[in-house]
Formats: structure tokens, sequence, C-alpha cells
């Protein structure tokens, strides 16, 4: 979800920014592994951007299967806390 929040080809950074909008305990190493992760299973796609002083820098972007992978998992979720998720899956985009 931080990774969608982040937006299209977000540094790790930026991802961890959103992250601690919602636990501040996170730690930033664990960001990489995360996002390699999900780039194998297919759920972000990877690229490179180089960034101000010309350096390659690894940039992620949320892919669709990632987005079909996150509303099943707020539809699941949303179904066993017996809640629903106000304006869909829509208001996170």
């Amino acid at each position: 979800m931080a990774l969608l929040r982040a937006g299209s080809k977000s540094a790790p950074s930026a991802v961890f920014e959103r992250m601690l909008l919602g636990q501040p305990k996170a730690s930033f190493g664990a960001v990489y592994t995360t996002l390699t992760r999900l780039a194998a299973k297919g759920l972000a796609d990877e690229t490179s951007s180089k960034d101000e002083s010309g350096r390659a820098r690894r940039v992620f972007t949320i892919s669709g299967s990632g987005r079909r992978a996150l509303q099943q998992s707020l539809d699941a979720t949303a179904t066993i806390g017996g809640f629903s998720v106000e304006g869909g899956f829509g208001a996170l985009a």
C-alpha cells in the first residue's frame, strides 16, 4: 500500500516515508528487501532512474498484478472484519 501511495517510479526512500505514516518503527533496510520480493513475484515493476547527481537509482511502481492482489487483500480483510472500505480501492489510487 505504501508503494501505491508513493506513486509511480518511487525510490525506496519515498516508500519508506509513506510507511512511517502508519508505523513509525519501520526499518529502512526492510524496504529494499520487501520491494525486491514484490518485484520478483510480479507485484511491482523495478526500473532504474538517474538521481540529481547522475547516479542510477532503483525505482519501483506497483504492477497490475500488485493492484489486484492489494484489492483482494482489502476485500478479504473487509469480509473477515465485517466492515467496508470507504470509497473502495479507487480511493487509494
